[in-house]
């Protein structure tokens, strides 16, 4: 039997995420995967910004831009009769989430109302993603990952989990006791269903569609200076679907259409009437698909959880569904480590489905208005548009302004992404009054407890964020020097206590209206848990709540 403190089974961009996470605050795991290899096809095309936010907190958020799209290439997303044209809008510059990623971070390093994220998106396949993850894992002393074991069962006591496992080409049968289990094993989660945990929802809302991956070199020509846009929804009388570039500097391509393929129609045919030209492509892979709106009614049990589309499954209408597992992980690893390293409290792994749960649901209500956005302004609503015509030019006019209103939802929704918040936790320290609002589309920047601290940078430089400690609690100290009695009394309670306790001060007055207190406790997830003009009088009570005691 093979001891190891966290069990992880599924080697996707989660279940690498978690263990990288777990590796930053010093916790070993196992990573096992029924899968000998990365994924070979491109499967997600954006990690958005709240994910680069965790990417850079374990240092990888420069290697995964690296792999992906160039720094300079554009972010646009425009609806088309086909992607030789004639575009009915081209969406580039009304709002920051469509620039390239050079021109975003500079629009990051000037704002200072903490309005923006600290990383922009990063367009990038999956297939070039988890070869960045997979190979930082194996670098990694505190990660053994396993490739090519299936688990086949589990059982957990009051102390830990014994996992079976068997290698899929040799049989070879292999047990590990673990003091945690996380099922990261996707939608068929074998985890989840060993737990008897179903989803909630309506399962085959929408039916099949169908994917196509292909390659083509002469595709970008189509293009402005050659560079292929990010999304073009694709619509006129007979034909609809979305084809998608993953990265401008490579040349595959995503086709997505909402039917599948007749009997006896050719996927050539089907790629051409998308492009609306005759070019060079090669088909490397197709297949039907079923979007599903799906969130699990429990994320775990005892000392097994699960973590992203274990979770959840969603239609990719909004760019949710890998993002919010890496949420999922970011948020239950320091819980984990927490506990393994002695300072957290009994109640603090309840948690992660008191807080992540509501998120999940909150996320999928998004992505299905988003998916509902999308086929209304997706459809001519005459087979007058591509006519040359008075009636004609008036409906292309009218679809791309419809395009514009109704899926602009899908790219510009800041507050989802990183304006979410877990005020109604139990280790977040409430407030009296009522709570700000946190709406999908625009992000409010907040300091309210259980929202993620808004990002700024400081007048030396740096990166608030990069100043906080991701293995523990962070006091942020804002505006006027601190009360240094106040301050001992903190620092010996969390002594007393085995938490691990950083101070930032701030010292610039130009960033108080933005933090709003003067005091900000920040977990290690990077979100407030409580804050204060002043330190509070019982300061271990303070800490014993947050931790989970």
């Amino acid at each position: 039997m093979i001891n190891t403190p966290v069990m992880i089974i599924g080697g996707g961009p989660v279940g690498l995420t978690l263990a990288l996470c777990l590796s930053l605050q010093g916790i070993r795991s196992t990573i096992i995967n029924d899968r000998l290899t990365t994924t070979t096809h491109p499967k997600l095309d954006v990690v958005n910004c709240r994910s680069m936010e965790i990417y850079r907190q374990l240092g990888l958020s420069e290697k995964i831009r690296a792999a992906g799209n160039p720094l300079d290439a554009n972010q646009i997303s425009a609806f088309a009769a086909s992607a030789s044209g004639p575009f009915f809008s081209v969406m580039s510059d009304r709002h920051f989430i469509y620039r390239p990623v050079a021109d975003a971070n500079k629009a990051i390093r000037a704002s200072r109302d903490g309005a923006f994220p600290l990383e922009s998106m990063q367009r990038i396949a999956q297939m070039h993603l988890e070869p960045v993850l997979l190979d930082e894992a194996r670098r990694d002393p505190n990660i053994d990952v396993q490739m090519g074991w299936r688990l086949y069962g589990f059982d957990q006591d009051e102390t830990g989990v014994t996992a079976m496992a068997h290698h899929v080409e040799t049989g070879t049968v292999c047990q590990y006791r673990s003091d945690y289990l996380i099922g990261c094993d996707g939608p068929a989660s074998r985890v989840r269903n060993f737990l008897n945990i179903d989803y909630d929802g309506t399962r085959d809302l929408l039916g099949e569609l169908f994917i196509i991956h292909f390659r083509s070199d002469e595709i970008a020509a189509l293009y402005p200076n050659g560079q292929p846009y990010w999304h073009t929804w694709i619509s006129r009388p007979g034909f609809s679907g979305l084809l998608v570039s993953p990265d401008a500097s490579r040349n595959d391509y995503v086709l997505h259409r909402p039917v599948v393929p007749k009997l006896n129609e050719r996927l050539e045919t089907i790629v051409a009437a998308a492009l609306g030209t005759e070019l060079k492509f090669e088909i490397i892979q197709s297949g039907p698909w079923r979007p599903q709106f799906l969130v699990a009614q429990s994320f775990g049990r005892d000392r097994v959880f699960l973590a992203g589309d274990a979770t959840h499954q969603y239609m990719p209408t909004g760019g949710l569904g890998m993002n919010t597992g890496i949420t999922e992980a970011h948020n239950l690893a320091w819980k984990i480590a927490a506990v393994l390293n002695g300072w957290g409290g009994a109640r603090l792994m309840a948690t992660y489905e008191d807080e992540r749960l509501p998120i999940a649901r909150r996320n999928r209500q998004h992505v299905r208005q988003c998916a509902a956005a999308a086929f209304e302004a997706n459809f001519p609503k005459t087979d007058a548009l591509l006519d040359q015509t008075p009636s004609g030019a008036a409906e292309r006019a009218l679809m791309g302004s419809t395009f514009e209103e109704k899926v602009s939802r899908l790219y510009e929704s800041m507050g989802i992404e990183i304006g979410y918040r877990y005020d109604q936790s139990s280790i977040i320290a409430r407030e009296q009054g009522p709570a700000p609002d946190y709406p999908e589309i625009d992000y409010i920047p907040s300091t309210w407890p259980g929202a993620r601290l808004p990002s700024t940078y400081l007048a030396n430089g740096a990166a608030l964020f990069d100043l906080l400690s991701a293995s523990g609690f962070t006091l942020v100290v804002n505006g006027n020097s601190p009360d240094t009695g106040e301050m001992e009394k903190l620092s010996t309670a969390a002594t007393v206590r085995n938490v691990p306790l950083a101070v930032v001060h701030i010292g610039n007055p130009d960033l108080e209206p933005v933090y709003e207190r003067q005091y900000l406790l920040v977990r290690p997830d990077q979100h407030v848990c409580w804050r204060g003009n002043s330190l509070p009088h019982d300061p271990g009570k303070l800490l014993d709540q947050v931790r989970g005691y």
